[in-house]
């Protein structure tokens, strides 16, 4: 409960200090629209991250890890969580393209404002004593995207969290490329 605190508190620190700027591609009419849709944002992620680390504790416990797997804020304001059964049997990596893809196709149909692709990853820092990482990628339709990497190890059953690490990260489910006059006309 603590390290799930601490994971919160983490976020919510970020997300003010940093304003959540850095990636609004969004033109805006005022800057009290602008502080609107930031603070919108925020709350989705506060609520998509709560059921993040709902969702893989239990899994952790049960099965000792994660396949990759997403939460979502839909048009209606509402989280769910996306687990695909294919999935689930399939080999991580290629779990991971497949859910990636699936949100792709989700948010293509106009239904998803936010995302949270969830996996897990060895960790980066070699000087931790924590192997491996859990992975939020979080994405905004109004262009707000980072990740959020948290070492964890397993101890007596339990995932034990440490202090995750906020970074930069290209939109890869809000991708918005330039169609060919071709495509375009269709």
């Amino acid at each position: 409960m603590l390290a799930t605190l601490r994971h919160f508190t983490f976020l919510g620190l970020f997300l003010a200090v940093f304003g959540m700027s850095t990636g609004l591609h969004a033109q805006q009419d005022s800057s009290d629209t602008e502080a609107e849709v930031k603070e919108m944002a925020q709350k989705q992620f506060e609520r998509m991250y709560e059921k993040v680390i709902e969702n893989t504790s239990d899994r952790m416990v049960l099965t000792g890890g994660v396949k990759p797997f997403a939460v979502v804020t839909d048009t209606g304001d509402n989280v769910k969580v996306v687990r695909l059964k294919q999935a689930e049997e399939m080999p991580a990596e290629l779990a991971l393209e497949v859910v990636r893809r699936s949100l792709r196709v989700l948010v293509g149909k106009g239904k998803v404002g936010a995302t949270t692709l969830v996996y897990v990853a060895d960790n980066p820092n070699q000087e931790s004593e924590a192997d491996k990482v859990l992975v939020a990628e979080m994405e905004h339709i109004f262009g707000l995207t980072f990740a959020q990497l948290t070492p964890y190890t397993m101890k007596d059953g339990e995932p034990r969290f440490g202090e995750p690490v906020v970074v930069d990260m290209e939109p890869s489910i809000f991708k918005t490329e330039e169609k060919s006059g071709e495509e375009a006309d269709q």
